[in-house]
């Protein structure tokens, strides 16, 4: 169990690489609804986990990588994690470039291609969840501000136009 490499992301709302309608936002058809996940393989010595969803296809029309879904600090134990789909997670549920909470995708220009991690963590990140300091967290800069408590991570993608 302690072996790393082991750690695997999976998503039912993720069907043949693209991500489902029910997971876009409104103007696209559709609910808001943040994806399924189920985590396998978290490495021991884990005390909570993270979750980051970004659209780097956004920095064409956006200028920037644009973060949908900032979720810190989620306690687990044992060795899964399950999410069902719209479930709130039990962690620090922070602010995305569309709010506080997911925001489902909405790309202007056709296909974006979108990336979930997850992030297993040797102790609680001190994020910078909200307010007017809040920092939207692409991957990059997750990893940047918070390699020390990083154990593991692992990620999907999903495309969406």
């Amino acid at each position: 169990q302690n072996s790393f490499g082991e750690m695997a992301l999976s998503s039912n709302s993720i069907l043949e690489g693209k991500i489902i309608i029910e997971s876009a936002c409104k103007n696209k058809g559709g609910r808001d609804v943040s994806p399924q996940l189920s985590l396998t393989g978290i490495p021991e010595g884990t005390k909570s986990i993270s979750i980051i969803m970004d659209d780097p296809d956004a920095i064409k029309p956006a200028k920037k990588i644009w973060v949908h879904w900032n979720v810190f600090n989620i306690s687990v134990s044992g060795s899964d994690y399950i999410l069902s789909a719209g479930e709130k997670p039990n962690g620090l549920i922070a602010k995305g470039h569309g709010g506080i909470g997911y925001k489902g995708m909405c790309p202007p220009d056709g296909k974006h291609t979108y990336r979930i991690a997850i992030y297993a963590q040797k102790e609680n990140v001190k994020a910078k969840a909200s307010g007017f300091t809040a920092v939207k967290y692409t991957l990059e800069r997750f990893e940047k501000d918070f390699s020390d408590s990083i154990i593991q991570k692992v990620m999907i993608t999903g495309d969406f136009k």
